[in-house]
Protein backbone atom coordinates (compact mmCIF):
# COMPACT_ATOMS: atom_id res chain seq x y z
CA UNK A 1 0.00 0.00 0.00
CA UNK A 2 1.48 3.46 -0.77
CA UNK A 3 1.81 6.27 0.91
CA UNK A 4 -1.02 8.03 -1.44
CA UNK A 5 -3.36 4.90 -1.05
CA UNK A 6 -3.11 4.40 2.96
CA UNK A 7 -4.63 6.28 5.45
CA UNK A 8 -1.58 7.42 7.77
CA UNK A 9 -0.15 5.73 11.13
CA UNK A 10 -2.85 5.23 13.49
CA UNK A 11 -2.09 4.40 17.25
CA UNK A 12 -4.28 2.64 19.94
CA UNK A 13 -3.56 2.65 23.49
CA UNK A 14 -4.13 -0.54 25.47
CA UNK A 15 -4.62 -2.47 22.36
CA UNK A 16 -3.06 -6.08 23.14
CA UNK A 17 -6.77 -7.04 23.60
CA UNK A 18 -10.36 -7.16 24.11
CA UNK A 19 -11.99 -3.97 22.40
CA UNK A 20 -8.40 -2.12 22.58
CA UNK A 21 -7.29 -5.29 19.63
CA UNK A 22 -10.57 -4.82 17.51
CA UNK A 23 -10.32 -1.33 17.39
CA UNK A 24 -6.63 -1.44 15.98
CA UNK A 25 -8.40 -4.16 13.38
CA UNK A 26 -10.69 -1.85 12.13
CA UNK A 27 -8.54 0.66 11.68
CA UNK A 28 -6.16 -1.43 9.68
CA UNK A 29 -9.23 -2.95 7.78
CA UNK A 30 -9.82 0.73 6.67
CA UNK A 31 -6.20 1.11 5.58
CA UNK A 32 -4.17 2.56 8.34
CA UNK A 33 -1.05 1.54 9.42
CA UNK A 34 -1.15 0.76 13.16
CA UNK A 35 0.69 0.78 16.16
CA UNK A 36 -0.84 -1.85 18.68
CA UNK A 37 0.37 -0.06 22.22
CA UNK A 38 0.59 -2.45 25.48
CA UNK A 39 1.74 -1.35 28.69
CA UNK A 40 3.84 -4.69 30.01
CA UNK A 41 1.21 -7.71 27.28
CA UNK A 42 3.93 -7.39 24.35
CA UNK A 43 2.92 -11.25 22.87
CA UNK A 44 -0.60 -10.40 22.48
CA UNK A 45 0.05 -6.92 21.22
CA UNK A 46 2.52 -8.44 18.80
CA UNK A 47 -0.41 -11.13 17.90
CA UNK A 48 -2.76 -8.53 17.34
CA UNK A 49 0.12 -6.50 14.73
CA UNK A 50 0.12 -9.74 13.05
CA UNK A 51 -3.25 -9.99 12.79
CA UNK A 52 -3.64 -6.25 11.16
CA UNK A 53 -0.92 -6.93 8.73
CA UNK A 54 -3.15 -9.72 7.01
CA UNK A 55 -5.45 -5.93 5.88
CA UNK A 56 -2.30 -5.75 3.77
CA UNK A 57 -1.05 -2.48 6.09
CA UNK A 58 2.29 -1.92 8.34
CA UNK A 59 1.75 -3.16 11.84
CA UNK A 60 3.73 -2.92 15.13
CA UNK A 61 3.52 -3.74 18.78
CA UNK A 62 4.65 -0.90 20.99
CA UNK A 63 5.33 -1.42 24.67
CA UNK A 64 4.92 1.79 26.11
CA UNK A 65 3.29 2.96 29.59
CA UNK A 66 1.43 5.55 29.36
CA UNK A 67 2.19 7.51 32.77
CA UNK A 68 5.94 8.17 31.84
CA UNK A 69 6.32 10.60 29.51
CA UNK A 70 9.21 9.15 28.22
CA UNK A 71 7.53 6.36 26.95
CA UNK A 72 5.04 8.12 25.26
CA UNK A 73 7.59 10.37 23.15
CA UNK A 74 9.12 6.69 22.39
CA UNK A 75 6.11 5.46 21.39
CA UNK A 76 5.20 8.45 19.03
CA UNK A 77 8.48 8.19 17.43
CA UNK A 78 7.94 4.61 16.75
CA UNK A 79 4.68 5.06 15.13
CA UNK A 80 6.34 7.83 13.08
CA UNK A 81 8.89 5.55 11.62
CA UNK A 82 5.59 3.74 9.87
CA UNK A 83 4.70 6.95 8.32
CA UNK A 84 2.90 10.14 8.85
CA UNK A 85 0.63 9.62 12.53
CA UNK A 86 -2.95 10.76 11.75
CA UNK A 87 -4.86 8.68 14.27
CA UNK A 88 -4.60 8.59 18.11
CA UNK A 89 -7.26 6.87 19.84
CA UNK A 90 -6.61 6.89 23.83
CA UNK A 91 -8.34 3.80 25.02
CA UNK A 92 -5.69 3.21 28.07
CA UNK A 93 -7.70 2.89 31.05
CA UNK A 94 -8.05 1.87 34.70
CA UNK A 95 -11.45 -0.81 35.22
CA UNK A 96 -11.14 -1.96 38.56
CA UNK A 97 -13.98 -2.08 41.05
CA UNK A 98 -13.58 -1.11 44.53
CA UNK A 99 -16.07 0.00 46.64
CA UNK A 100 -16.55 3.42 47.38
CA UNK A 101 -15.75 3.35 51.09
CA UNK A 102 -13.00 1.00 50.53
CA UNK A 103 -11.30 3.55 47.75
CA UNK A 104 -8.30 4.75 48.57
CA UNK A 105 -6.32 7.89 46.96
CA UNK A 106 -3.47 5.75 45.44
CA UNK A 107 -6.48 4.08 43.97
CA UNK A 108 -8.07 6.97 42.58
CA UNK A 109 -4.50 8.45 41.86
CA UNK A 110 -3.72 5.88 39.70
CA UNK A 111 -7.21 5.71 37.41
CA UNK A 112 -6.16 9.48 36.66
CA UNK A 113 -3.18 9.38 36.01
CA UNK A 114 -3.47 6.10 33.39
CA UNK A 115 -6.59 6.89 32.21
CA UNK A 116 -6.99 10.70 32.21
CA UNK A 117 -3.59 11.56 32.19
CA UNK A 118 -1.73 9.24 30.19
CA UNK A 119 -4.54 10.45 27.15
CA UNK A 120 -3.15 14.18 27.79
CA UNK A 121 0.57 12.59 27.43
CA UNK A 122 -0.53 11.13 24.52
CA UNK A 123 -1.81 13.92 23.36
CA UNK A 124 0.93 15.88 23.66
CA UNK A 125 3.46 14.08 22.08
CA UNK A 126 0.84 13.90 19.17
CA UNK A 127 -0.54 17.18 18.52
CA UNK A 128 2.92 18.35 16.27
CA UNK A 129 2.61 15.24 13.77
CA UNK A 130 -1.63 15.69 13.86
CA UNK A 131 -0.89 18.74 13.21
CA UNK A 132 1.30 18.59 10.47
CA UNK A 133 -1.13 16.47 8.93
CA UNK A 134 -3.63 18.75 8.16
CA UNK A 135 -6.32 15.89 8.96
CA UNK A 136 -5.52 14.88 12.10
CA UNK A 137 -8.22 12.59 14.28
CA UNK A 138 -8.07 12.07 18.23
CA UNK A 139 -10.65 9.64 19.38
CA UNK A 140 -10.80 9.10 23.42
CA UNK A 141 -13.07 6.12 24.50
CA UNK A 142 -14.78 6.49 27.62
CA UNK A 143 -17.69 4.30 28.85
CA UNK A 144 -21.39 4.66 30.40
CA UNK A 145 -19.90 4.66 33.46
CA UNK A 146 -18.47 8.37 32.74
CA UNK A 147 -21.99 9.67 31.64
CA UNK A 148 -24.18 7.72 34.41
CA UNK A 149 -21.68 6.41 37.34
CA UNK A 150 -20.90 3.21 38.45
CA UNK A 151 -21.12 2.75 42.30
CA UNK A 152 -17.48 0.48 42.42
CA UNK A 153 -15.65 2.48 40.00
CA UNK A 154 -16.31 6.36 41.43
CA UNK A 155 -12.73 6.33 40.60
CA UNK A 156 -13.33 5.07 37.30
CA UNK A 157 -16.05 7.17 36.37
CA UNK A 158 -14.43 10.46 37.41
CA UNK A 159 -11.30 10.09 34.98
CA UNK A 160 -13.44 8.83 32.25
CA UNK A 161 -15.61 12.09 32.71
CA UNK A 162 -12.80 13.83 32.49
CA UNK A 163 -11.99 12.73 29.26
CA UNK A 164 -15.07 14.17 27.89
CA UNK A 165 -14.14 17.43 29.29
CA UNK A 166 -10.59 17.21 27.37
CA UNK A 167 -12.55 15.94 24.37
CA UNK A 168 -14.84 19.02 23.98
CA UNK A 169 -12.03 21.40 25.00
CA UNK A 170 -9.66 19.79 22.74
CA UNK A 171 -11.72 19.96 19.73
CA UNK A 172 -12.10 23.71 20.18
CA UNK A 173 -8.44 24.47 20.40
CA UNK A 174 -7.28 22.11 17.73
CA UNK A 175 -10.41 23.64 15.19
CA UNK A 176 -7.95 25.47 13.35
CA UNK A 177 -5.34 22.68 12.72
CA UNK A 178 -7.65 20.79 10.63
CA UNK A 179 -7.77 17.80 14.34
CA UNK A 180 -11.35 16.99 14.69
CA UNK A 181 -11.55 15.18 18.37
CA UNK A 182 -14.33 12.95 19.42
CA UNK A 183 -15.42 10.71 22.08
CA UNK A 184 -17.00 6.74 21.96
CA UNK A 185 -18.75 5.44 24.48
CA UNK A 186 -19.11 1.94 24.37
CA UNK A 187 -22.19 0.17 26.15
CA UNK A 188 -22.25 -3.05 27.84
CA UNK A 189 -19.87 -4.90 25.91
CA UNK A 190 -19.70 -8.35 27.90
CA UNK A 191 -22.64 -10.47 26.73
CA UNK A 192 -23.69 -13.71 27.37
CA UNK A 193 -22.07 -15.53 24.69
CA UNK A 194 -18.39 -14.77 22.92
CA UNK A 195 -20.22 -13.62 19.42
CA UNK A 196 -22.48 -11.46 21.39
CA UNK A 197 -19.32 -9.66 22.83
CA UNK A 198 -17.40 -9.68 19.62
CA UNK A 199 -20.30 -8.28 18.03
CA UNK A 200 -20.54 -5.44 20.37
CA UNK A 201 -17.15 -4.48 20.74
CA UNK A 202 -16.93 -4.73 16.19
CA UNK A 203 -19.97 -2.02 16.93
CA UNK A 204 -17.65 0.52 18.90
CA UNK A 205 -14.50 -0.38 16.66
CA UNK A 206 -16.29 0.69 13.53
CA UNK A 207 -17.41 3.68 14.94
CA UNK A 208 -13.83 4.20 15.20
CA UNK A 209 -12.78 3.56 12.59
CA UNK A 210 -15.34 6.31 10.66
CA UNK A 211 -14.16 8.89 13.28
CA UNK A 212 -10.66 8.47 11.90
CA UNK A 213 -12.35 8.55 7.93
CA UNK A 214 -12.17 11.12 6.13
CA UNK A 215 -16.00 11.08 5.83
CA UNK A 216 -16.06 12.12 9.45
CA UNK A 217 -14.21 15.76 8.59
CA UNK A 218 -16.74 17.47 9.36
CA UNK A 219 -17.48 15.42 12.98
CA UNK A 220 -15.77 17.04 16.31
CA UNK A 221 -16.39 17.69 19.60
CA UNK A 222 -19.16 14.70 20.18
CA UNK A 223 -19.80 12.01 22.65
CA UNK A 224 -20.83 9.11 20.51
CA UNK A 225 -22.50 6.58 22.73
CA UNK A 226 -22.18 2.64 20.55
CA UNK A 227 -23.96 -0.02 22.03
CA UNK A 228 -26.29 -1.83 24.06
CA UNK A 229 -26.86 0.22 27.76
CA UNK A 230 -26.53 -1.60 30.95
CA UNK A 231 -29.46 -0.59 32.82
CA UNK A 232 -28.78 1.83 35.90
CA UNK A 233 -30.66 1.82 39.43
CA UNK A 234 -33.98 1.31 39.98
CA UNK A 235 -34.80 4.77 41.40
CA UNK A 236 -37.79 5.33 43.98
Amino acid sequence: MTEDTARGVAVVTGAGRNLGRAMALALAEAGHAVVVNTRADLAAAEAVAKEAEAYGVPARAVAADVTDPAQVERLMARAAELGPLRVLVNNAAVRTRIPAAELTFDDWRRALDITLDGAFRCVRAALPALRASGRGRIVNIIGGNALRGDPDRVHVSAAKHGLVGLTLALAEACAGDGITVNAVSPGHLNAPTEAETARNRAEVAAAVAFLASPRAAGVTGEVVSVGPRRPGPRRP
